[in-house]
């Protein structure tokens, strides 16, 4: 529950906790005309290039007669793959892995291709029975990426000498402006039939708009909740870290509570028992649906008994009223202090920030804001000026989980006076 302020910290943190540099890779619906006369079939994996650069991939098989258009799903993303060989028997063996161009990791996968066995990832080998096919994914400064193989006397299977493993690793470049995408080609023409092929990004045709890997600033939230909640989602009904964890990069605003809490704001229902309820509000609103199905579908992961018990509670945006009261010293701007105050509070705690992202049933911290004031605008730091924080009352009315409150610039008052010196001519410290 301790605000972490160290950059070194926070990453030790998240370490800690298991969060990983992994990058959520966009989805598109790529058109495709074929303005000749034979047809071409591109098989699926395909390489596509957009006009930065950047290479996506068909994930499914087209197959275009003559004159013909289709759309067909495409991933901005590629596969490398790495082929190991175990050079000693070595319980919780580690293999380094990284990814290329600049690129972020956004899956992975382990094949032991002597045994043929897949092997399934496993954070920190929680569950992973002796003798099972695992691994665990470690991080030393959310970069680099190491893969630990288990111990079959404590925890999954020790690695033979000899044997082969092939890695596939699939990086992406997160989040994509659509503003960026227009035209593409293939990365390689295998026919003289697919030099007649027109690819283009249509807009309104996006899927999804992929994520980076979570900022220091989104590490700090995380680093907020206690460890118990690390991987252990079902502990007390709390899905809210798990979530964040995965998901945080993709909303605005999201919340999720169980049975408890529903009849604590709601009341109670026959339809809460053994449910939970979720509210969210995604960055980018084509993937609204998209984002709730992905949310349903690592809820009923961590927790299988409910899977399909999660009910999506619609949002209801709250402007939070704010008043700032204090005295300026004579030798500073009366507007511009009051603008510079408007600017801070809307960035800080404005629709779209990251402390509005979460269900806060007593609203915003006085203190948090208070001292992102001081800190923030120079008036404040000399030994005159002075300010207080006032918000509105919820103890009558506390915010409820499917309310989004933030800050407004119609929600904030800022009632600004001279301090008692302005006007004389007395040496002040």
């Amino acid at each position: 529950p301790f605000i972490k302020s160290k950059q070194s910290t926070i990453i030790a943190d998240a370490i800690n906790k298991g969060i990983l540099p992994v990058a959520t890779p966009c989805q598109y619906m790529l058109t495709i005309e074929n303005n000749g006369n034979s047809k071409v079939s591109l098989s699926q994996g395909r390489l596509v290039e957009d006009g930065t650069g950047r290479q996506w991939r068909l994930m499914s098989s087209a197959t275009l007669n003559g004159h013909e258009t289709k759309k067909v799903l495409v991933e901005q993303s590629t596969v490398n793959y790495i082929e190991v060989n175990i050079p000693v028997s070595e319980s919780f063996y580690r293999l380094d892995v990284s990814t290329t161009d600049g690129a972020y990791l956004s899956s992975l996968s382990v094949y032991n291709a002597t045994l043929g066995m897949n092997f399934q990832y496993t954070p920190k080998f929680m569950n992973a029975g002796l003798g099972q096919a695992a691994y665990t994914l470690q991080s030393h400064n959310l970069e680099d990426i190491t893969i630990v193989f288990g111990d079959s006397e404590r925890a999954g299977v020790t690695v033979q000498a000899g044997d082969t493993y092939e890695i596939a690793i699939t990086q992406s470049y997160g989040y994509v402006d659509q503003s960026s995408l227009s035209s593409a080609a293939l990365s390689e023409i295998y026919e003289s039939g697919e030099s007649k092929l027109n690819l283009y990004f249509k807009a309104g045709d996006l899927v999804r708009a992929g994520a980076d890997p979570l900022s220091v600033a989104q590490m700090r939230l995380l680093a907020s909740y206690p460890s118990m909640y690390d991987h252990n989602a079902v502990f007390m009904g709390n899905f809210d870290f798990l979530v964040r964890k995965h998901f945080m990069q993709r909303f605005d605003y999201m919340a999720i509570w169980n049975e408890t809490i529903n009849e604590k704001h709601y009341g109670a229902s026959l339809e809460a028992i053994n449910h939970l309820f979720l509210t969210v509000v995604a960055k980018n609103k084509i993937e609204q649906k998209a984002l709730v199905e992905d949310i349903k579908k690592l809820v009923a992961n961590a927790d299988s008994l409910l899977d399909g018990k999660v009910n999506v509670k619609e949002v209801k945006e709250r402007p939070y009223k704010i008043t700032i009261a204090g005295r300026l010293a004579s030798v500073h701007d009366m507007d511009s202090v009051k603008t510079q105050i408007k600017e801070l509070l809307l960035e800080n705690f404005g629709k779209g920030s990251l402390s509005s992202s979460y269900h806060s049933p007593d609203g915003f911290n006085k203190q948090e804001i208070a001292i992102k004031i001081r800190s923030d605008i120079a008036a404040f730091q000399d030994r005159i000026s002075d300010f207080s924080v006032l918000t509105e009352d919820t103890a009558k009315n506390p915010i409820k989980p499917h309310e989004w409150a933030y800050i407004t610039e119609d929600s904030i008052t800022i009632d600004m006076t001279r301090t008692a010196d302005t006007g004389t001519a007395i040496w002040t410290l």
